[in-house]
Order: C-alpha cells, then sequence, then structure tokens
C-alpha cells in the first residue's frame, strides 16, 4: 500500500488546498459512496442524487482555497450534504406534483424516522396529533411510543388485552403519521430525516 493512501483527512485536505488533483481524488473515492447512500435515503431518485454529488464535490474543489474542513473534513460533508436536499425540497415546493411525489415516497419510509422524529420544533405537531386520536388509542400511544412501555406493561395498567394494545397502537400510529406528514412543512421533515440518518 503506498504511503499516499494511509494520509489522513487533515493531511489529504491541506493537499487539496495547495491544489492537489489526487488528493481531492481520493478524498473522492473515499466520501462520495457514504454521501450517495445517505442523501438516496433521502431523496430515493438515483440521477437526482448523482448530481448532487457532483455538485458538491465540484464545489469543494472550487472553493478549496477559502472554505474550512481540514479538523472535520466529513462533518463539512455531511452539512454540505444536507444544504443540498433542503435546497431541493425547497425548490420541490414551487411544484406541487413533484411535492407530492417525493413526499409520497418519504412517507414509504416513514418507519425509519418515527422513532426520533419529536424534535422541539415538531412538539406542537406531535400534539395535535395525538389530539386526532381517541381517549384509549393516545392513552396507548402515550404509553408505548412515548414512554416506553410494553405492550403487555401497557395492557395492565390500562385493564385490557396485549391484543387490543396491538390494535389500538396500529390504528394510532397511522392517524399520527397521516397527520404529521400532512401537515409539516417538508423542509423540516427532510432535516429530521437527515439528522437520523447521521445519528445512526
Amino acid at each position: 500500500m503506498s504511503s499516499s493512501l494511509s494520509q489522513t483527512d487533515k493531511e489529504l485536505t491541506a493537499l487539496l488546498k495547495s491544489g492537489s488533483v489526487l488528493a481531492f481524488t481520493q478524498l473522492y473515492h473515499k466520501y462520495s459512496p457514504k454521501m450517495y447512500v445517505n442523501m438516496f435515503k433521502m431523496v430515493k431518485d438515483k440521477e437526482v442524487v448523482e448530481e448532487m454529488i457532483q455538485v458538491l464535490f465540484s464545489r469543494i474543489w472550487h472553493q478549496r482555497e477559502t472554505i474550512t474542513y481540514e479538523r472535520d473534513f466529513s462533518g463539512y460533508l455531511y452539512r454540505a450534504g444536507s444544504h443540498l436536499v433542503c435546497d431541493f425540497y425547497r425548490k420541490l415546493e414551487s411544484d406541487r406534483k413533484m411535492t407530492a411525489h417525493f413526499k409520497s415516497t418519504i412517507t414509504e419510509h416513514y418507519s425509519h424516522i418515527e422513532e426520533k422524529i419529536f424534535f422541539k420544533e415538531s412538539e406542537n405537531l406531535l400534539l395535535q396529533a395525538l389530539a386526532e386520536l381517541s381517549p384509549q388509542q393516545r392513552q396507548v400511544y402515550q404509553l408505548c411510543k412515548l414512554d416506553g412501555f410494553s405492550y403487555k406493561e401497557t395492557a395492565t395498567k390500562l385493564g385490557i388485552s396485549p391484543h387490543t394494545v396491538k390494535e389500538y397502537l396500529s390504528k394510532a400510529k397511522n392517524v399520527v403519521k397521516s397527520y404529521m406528514v400532512k401537515n409539516m412543512e417538508i423542509v423540516t421533515f427532510l432535516m429530521c430525516c437527515f439528522y437520523i440518518v447521521l445519528s445512526n
């Protein structure tokens, strides 16, 4: 293995700043696959993501002398990538047809974000969604999803069977999901998604 292949990101970014095409190429091959995977989870469109990757690394090359990223190149990439994804969805807001298509795609993958979507900015929306539930569904959702109780523990607390708990929770999750996706601004939704992808 050559010494250049064992260089750290700090060393490679220093070389990049001085105009090294080799250093840029090594960073591209190291990080572009990872960025593709993360961004594809958010956009679900191969051509769009490939274009985003090209834009991302093109900016890095053209702005190499002014961007500060020596200490955390990967962190810089993920932040820049998240901004590209959000810019993409902001543009979609003006095209209702495309927005509906991509929002539908996100909805299909709601299970990936459900456990961590309750950020500060969406707490009020969650409360509104819970208000759409019946009293029994709301109790079950609160105990199982928010408080972390098992079906059995929830059943004991409410005096109902675990099977009934499961049914209530299933219906409650569908109501909450539909309400959240319908009412949350899509850019906020994507920011939540991107944060979760990076934190996994």
